[in-house]
């Protein structure tokens, strides 16, 4: 099959739309008259994962590609927050997305990031949970990030949230070490 560029823009203006797609639960539940957007978030969680997983000598290019495929449905479905749509739901609609989006790229690729999302989606191995920790560890220093412009008990949900799920998996100190650190 020839490889056809129109495909290929195609699969990167899904990317590119996560640049104005702002994360929900910052305008919802703070206020925050100018969120990150999703790409923001992947951004932050790429750099997280990249240092991360390489002290921790894990499989650094996979969990790259995870944390850069793990939000790309929400170019085309938008950023849900947990309490808003049932898990059930949101997967259904996030793998119809995954399954347009995947459609954009070649079969010599589409195979292997399909399977690497659906690892993320399923959480089950930990390459998957390790970008999970990482969501929350994110999710707690934009938090923090936020508090100089935005009331700190507004956003003392996300970084209990991301501690208490930080330590109930406890998979990964290093990260709950960090947030502990956070100022």
């Amino acid at each position: 099959m020839k490889l056809m560029y129109s495909d290929l823009n195609k699969f990167f203006e899904y990317g590119l739309k996560l640049k104005s797609t702002k994360r929900a639960g910052w305008i919802s539940k703070v206020g925050v008259n100018d969120p990150e957007s999703v790409a923001d978030h992947s951004y932050s969680m790429c750099l997280i994962c990249m240092v991360l997983s390489d002290l921790l000598g894990l499989k650094t290019e996979k969990i790259l590609k995870m944390a850069i495929l793990h939000d790309l449905a929400e170019s085309i479905i938008g950023d849900y927050m947990p309490d808003e749509i049932g898990k059930k739901s949101k997967y259904d609609l996030e793998h119809s997305a995954m399954e347009l989006i995947l459609q954009s790229v070649p079969a010599s690729v589409r195979t292997e990031y399909h399977k690497i999302w659906d690892e993320y989606s399923q959480n089950r191995t930990r390459s998957a949970n390790f970008v999970h920790m990482v969501d929350k560890l994110d999710l707690a220093m934009q938090a923090k990030e936020y508090e100089t412009d935005y009331p700190k008990h507004l956003l003392a949900q996300f970084i209990h949230t991301s501690r208490k799920v930080l330590k109930s998996k406890n998979t990964f100190p290093i990260m709950l070490e960090i947030l502990n650190t956070l100022k």
